[in-house]
């Protein structure tokens, strides 16, 4: 008869391990900070300087990406600050390229252009480009304008003029995208109407985050759905900033959302991160 043996071995096993994904910070309306393992940083849709009073475009770690998902001045007011500090690359969809590299005088050199339903294998992450749809709720509050009667947004706004143009494609042409990371992690970024369309592009994706837009409308019920429907492990919101005009409580909105993943059986999680304040994503081993 063979001999059995013990099947521990006699040096020290390790009680628990982790791998880091990324590191995140949310800053406001739809900017999120995102360290990559390799140290590359991606900034999206930089509004700072005119949004909030409590931290600037200099307090930023990196940009060696700024990826825009539409050109509407609340999205885009940074991109020219910030490209002078870091000096890197902005994603940007190939119609409003050329007009993001006049407004704010950047060399063409800096500017990625993309087109929809395209994969791009940068050196750092692979990027997969999607359809966007403005929201609509103007339209459905009855308050949306024709073209002849829109006015210069940025310039009543903001009293900042050559903006108007952008501001015009900002309300045509939108991108959602998934950024896939070296070690597979997946992140997307979808905001905007036609949810369904875009889950639909999800399905063959499977991302491990979603940061999606919360439009003001959504009941708990519909954004805890969204995040089934993708089967992401969290939900993050984007554009949340809208909660604080209308005096809506976020932290509660997001615990509701968790009490109807809970109460549906799913393992996934909504999370409300605190502005400025970095977070760590990551796998981890841990014995019981």
């Amino acid at each position: 008869m063979e001999r059995k043996q013990k099947a521990v071995f006699p040096t020290s096993y390790r009680d628990s391990e982790q791998a880091d994904y990324i590191q995140f910070r949310y800053i406001y309306c739809q900017c999120y900070e995102i360290k990559l393992p390799g140290g590359t940083t991606i900034l999206t849709d930089p509004f700072i300087s005119g949004g909030v009073d409590d931290f600037s475009v200099d307090q930023l770690e990196g940009a060696d990406y700024i990826i825009l998902n539409h050109t509407h001045f609340d999205h885009d007011m940074d991109v020219g600050n910030v490209w002078e500090r870091f000096h890197g690359r902005i994603i940007c969809q190939k119609e409003v390229a050329v007009e993001v590299a006049h407004f704010f005088d950047i060399p063409y050199s800096s500017i990625y252009a993309v087109g929809e339903q395209c994969t791009y294998y940068l050196p750092e992450f692979t990027l997969q480009t999607f359809h966007g749809l403005h929201d609509n709720r103007k339209a459905r509050e009855g308050t949306d304008k024709r073209p002849s009667q829109q006015g210069d947004t940025t310039r009543n706004r903001f009293g900042i003029e050559g903006h108007q143009i952008l501001d015009l494609m900002g309300a045509v042409f939108m991108m959602n995208w998934v950024i896939t990371t070296k070690n597979n992690f997946r992140i997307a970024f979808n905001a905007g109407q036609d949810f369904e369309e875009h889950a639909r592009q999800l399905d063959n994706v499977k991302p491990n985050i979603m940061i999606r837009h919360r439009i003001r409308t959504y009941r708990p019920e519909e954004f805890a759905g969204q995040c089934e429907r993708v089967g992401a492990q969290y939900i993050l919101p984007w554009h949340h900033s809208n909660a604080l005009i209308t005096g809506e409580d976020l932290n509660q909105y997001m615990d509701d959302v968790n009490k109807v993943l809970k109460e549906k059986g799913s393992t996934a999680k909504a999370f409300n991160p605190e502005p400025y304040r970095w977070y760590r994503m990551y796998l981890g081993i841990e014995g019981l």
